[in-house]
């Protein structure tokens, strides 16, 4: 090793111990008035956000924070020192965006970029968001281009937007223990506010594992124009597509999870252990997508229309389960490969064919964990390993 490279080195490692030597711990509480230590905290998360550095930790303390202006999130980590934003202990934190522009604006108008989301990240890769509740906003978070981002705990309703949505250049991305209900958009009669959304953009390795999408105005999932392959493990849709709000010209379009669109790049997506139940229309659809999906023990269960749709993807189909949904249960297009599933047997699935069909378990609070409970809801009573379990492995 040559003299120049060994000091290269020395110095690369200086500066790395430096950075976690000095990283900062940064307070926020809703009555602050200091300069963000835990005796003086800030009392505003975007000060704290402009503050923070790679490897600070942002620590909101308890209460309601309602800001006027959404807070912005243009800045990035790096891979070994992340920022976090994550209450104080286990403090409950609310982020209350009904103060915000665009909550909501009438019906037809535009929301521009910059005003989505209470929180809108953008061009902000490497950081950790813990267990924040996030209502009321134009979008509860909103995430455009950006990166390498961990999301833990986050609980996002009553917003007037998609509870959760990704969008642009966006890769490596994982969202887990999300819960997203009772999201709507007046501005579009239901169009598409959805629980949790991938859209329009691309990027490899964006995960969402052991989430509850429900009651959500449009739908439970939806990966319209995402033109990369997105993996989904242990996600629960059910409710999506009802006209909760009364509008006068709704357009819900009611299906646990929509994976693409007709004119979308194929995209791989992967879903597996997941169930959707008792949306208004279908469980799983392609709505289009002409890739190669891959379903493995899934289950449709009480859709108001088939349990599986494909009807462009050629996809790998294995070891689902597709009962009690409205008309079929199941419309593949051919070419699609289909082993192990509930309609490739002689068997016909009822509501005595699982052990429970009680979801409350399902619905109820989480364990101490952070994950969903687990629970005998849509167990096969024969103990065959085939549709979904909430007995979970995240």
């Amino acid at each position: 090793m040559s003299r120049r490279t060994s000091s290269f080195k020395i110095a690369a490692t200086l500066a790395a111990l430096a950075q976690r030597t000095h990283a900062a711990s940064i307070y926020v509480s809703p009555t602050g008035s200091g300069s963000g230590t835990i005796d003086a905290p800030y009392g505003s998360i975007q000060t704290a956000v402009n503050a923070a550095k790679a490897g600070d930790t942002i620590y909101l303390r308890a209460g309601t924070y309602s800001p006027t202006t959404n807070i912005q999130i243009k800045k990035s980590g790096t891979a070994t020192s992340p920022i976090t934003l994550r209450p104080y202990n286990s403090e409950k934190v609310i982020l209350n965006g009904e103060g915000l522009p665009g909550t909501p604006y009438g019906l037809d108008e535009s929301l521009p970029n910059g005003e989505r989301g209470i929180l809108h990240i953008e061009g902000g890769n490497y950081w950790a968001f813990y267990s924040l509740e996030l209502i009321n906003g134009p979008y509860g978070i909103y995430s455009r281009d950006s990166s390498h981002n961990y999301y833990e705990r986050i609980s996002t309703h009553d917003n007037y937007e998609s509870g959760f949505q990704i969008q642009g250049a966006a890769s490596n991305n994982t969202v887990i223990y999300l819960d997203s209900y009772l999201n709507r958009d007046p501005r579009k009669n239901g169009e598409s506010a959805d629980g949790f959304a991938c859209k329009e953009g691309s990027g490899e390795g964006n995960v969402i594992r052991n989430s509850r999408l429900w009651n959500n105005v449009d739908d439970g999932l939806d990966l319209y124009m995402f033109g990369s392959p997105v993996t989904i493990e242990e996600v629960y849709a059910w409710g999506n597509g009802f006209n909760r709000w009364g509008f006068s010209d709704f357009n819900g379009d009611g299906n646990g999870f929509k994976l693409g669109i007709t004119d979308n790049p194929p995209a791989n997506h992967i879903v597996r252990n997941s169930i959707a139940f008792s949306n208004a229309k279908k469980g799983f659809i392609d709505n289009g997508n002409p890739g190669s999906l891959t379903f493995e023990r899934n289950t449709a269960w009480n859709n108001g229309d088939n349990g599986f749709n494909m009807r462009s993807s050629t996809s790998t189909l294995k070891s689902n389960v597709a009962a009690v949904n409205t008309n079929s249960q199941v419309s593949l297009v051919s070419g699609t490969k289909s082993s192990g599933n509930s309609w490739d047997s002689s068997t016909t699935w009822s509501n005595s064919s699982f052990l429970s069909v009680d979801s409350s378990t399902l619905a109820g609070a989480r364990g101490s964990d952070g994950k969903v409970k687990p629970s005998n809801f849509l167990v096969p009573a024969s103990g065959a390993a085939i549709g979904a379990t909430t007995q979970t492995t995240v």
